[in-house]
């Protein structure tokens, strides 16, 4: 990591006018009060304001923007989110006009933007841009990192989030904006070329990249072409390890863990990758012994077969790998069913599943769900493929077991970011969560969370149990399902 850019430069953000309540002016820099005679009697107030800002450093065009220099500008058709604080003191968020070219100064690097308040008191003001990056409730939503396309043109148009605050200040019913406030990038964005361990280029030929910090994971899917590939991403500090997976067009998987860099907001980082080839593409109808997938491993192929002791084959995924499915099938829709005392995938502890395609997993013997990680780890399933997860009878989909198989009792923390996700629950058992249990000895799961990220998440469950979260009798963590508006 050799070379950094600074691709925002602090924006000034400068305010060239006030106006008053239940009022607009086309003249920007006035000021007006609601005539004495005349007042205000309707319980809805807007304050509509103009305000200007600025991007710092040179640009050469009017065009959108983020640059392969790093060189950021507005364009005709941006907004801004004003968030600020309402008089049912809750944090709210207002989106400016869309930018008019007349409104783009300073070759590209200054916006007048307009913007209204409803029902604005004084106090504390942030501005997002662009605004589709603002929830709601005024927190940026982050969720939006999860799943990428690796392109620029994308990133810069919806992730490239910069963030100033200051206050709102009120006298005699005219508000005033900040002056002086900056705009902040929040995000690093690095520019990742790969070789394989002899060194040749293999950027073109790569359809996934999963990175992960060990708290958030952002995972790429695109078509084969040719790179760099571009990762928006949350700072990273030196003391953090990021684990990369690649997976190329031939069904090649590619791994790499670096550790002792930091990664700034702000930062364009190109990162040169030179990627260890871990060459397990595991076909399952070819199984006829357990397997235990490890990092950057790939299930294919419908599992048949039983071991010597005819009981079917034990799919398991290593603690810490990252494990795509693509085209998988195990135990689903067999008739008789496959058997066996274990998920149909058993996760050792921390595991990241990349769907892709579409895959089936079900759990073997009564009481076993689909997808199963240990208490105390967490499960985080990504990518662009659609996943059908069933519990057999009393199992969950994606989850614990029932409460009297020791094995399969207790879950840990599942994370949802990609995907089109499908959990069936059996009998008293969640679609996504906790298993069966029963009076004073229930099944248990930990926290759920399902991002914005995700294409779908359907989840059915057995009788007495929730779709997403607590069985029959059992017991689970918060369930979070993240809105990106």
């Amino acid at each position: 990591m050799k070379r950094i850019i600074r691709y925002l430069n602090m924006a000034a953000l400068a305010l060239v006018s006030v106006i008053a309540i239940g009022c607009s002016s086309d003249d920007e820099n006035s000021t007006q009060t609601p005539p004495a005679e005349a007042p205000q009697t309707e319980t809805t107030k807007t304050v509509t304001l103009t305000t200007t800002l600025s991007f710092g450093g040179a640009s050469e065009t009017k065009t959108r923007a983020l640059t392969t220099d790093g060189v950021k500008t507005f364009a005709v058709g941006d907004q801004v989110a004003v968030v600020y604080t309402n008089t049912s003191d809750k944090r709210v968020k207002a989106v400016s006009n869309a930018l008019a070219e007349g409104d783009i100064t300073g070759e590209g690097k200054n916006a007048k933007i307009t913007v209204t308040l409803t029902n604005p008191v004084a106090g504390s003001v942030d501005y997002i841009y662009p605004a589709a990056m603002a929830k709601n409730d005024g927190s940026i939503n982050y969720s939006a990192l999860c799943m990428q396309d690796g392109t620029l043109s994308s990133l810069a148009s919806n992730l490239d989030c910069a963030k100033g605050s200051g206050t709102m200040t009120s006298s005699e019913g005219t508000f005033t904006l900040p002056t002086g406030v900056t705009l902040a990038n929040q995000f690093a964005i690095c520019e990742f070329a790969i070789k394989n361990s002899s060194g040749t280029e293999i950027t073109g030929s790569i359809t996934g990249l999963t990175l992960s910090d060990g708290t958030n994971t952002y995972t790429v899917s695109r078509a084969a072409a040719d790179g760099p590939i571009y990762v928006a991403m949350r700072p990273v500090t030196s003391d953090m390890t990021l684990s990369f997976v690649a997976n190329a067009a031939t069904s090649s998987c590619y791994y790499k863990n670096v550790s002792g860099n930091a990664i700034a907001a702000g930062d364009m980082l190109p990162v040169k990758l030179t990627m260890t080839q871990q060459g397990n593409v595991i076909n399952l109808s070819t199984l006829t012994a357990d397997v235990e997938a490890k990092n950057g491993d790939m299930l294919t192929g419908k599992l048949l077969h039983t071991d010597e002791h005819g009981r079917s084959c034990k799919i398991s995924i290593a603690d810490g790998a990252t494990v795509t499915l693509n085209g998988a099938s195990i135990n689903y829709d067999e008739s008789p069913a496959l058997s066996g005392d274990f998920a149909g995938i058993t996760c050792l502890g921390n595991a990241t599943i990349i769907v892709s395609g579409t895959d089936y997993v079900k759990g073997f013997n009564s009481g076993y769900p689909g997808i199963f990680v240990p208490s105390g780890s967490t499960l985080t399933i990504t990518g662009d493929g659609t996943l059908f997860a069933e519990g057999h009878e009393n199992g969950a989909g994606i989850g614990s077991g029932r409460s009297d198989i020791d094995a399969v009792k207790d879950c840990g923390n599942i994370v949802i970011q990609g995907g089109t996700i499908f959990g069936t629950g059996g009998i008293g058992a969640a679609g996504i969560g906790s298993g069966a249990g029963a009076d004073k000895n229930p099944s248990s799961c930990g926290n759920i969370t399902i991002k914005s990220s995700v294409t779908q998440v359907d989840a059915t469950p057995g009788s007495g149990a929730d779709p997403i979260g607590r069985g029959d009798h059992s017991t689970s963590g918060t369930v979070t399902r993240e809105d990106s508006h």
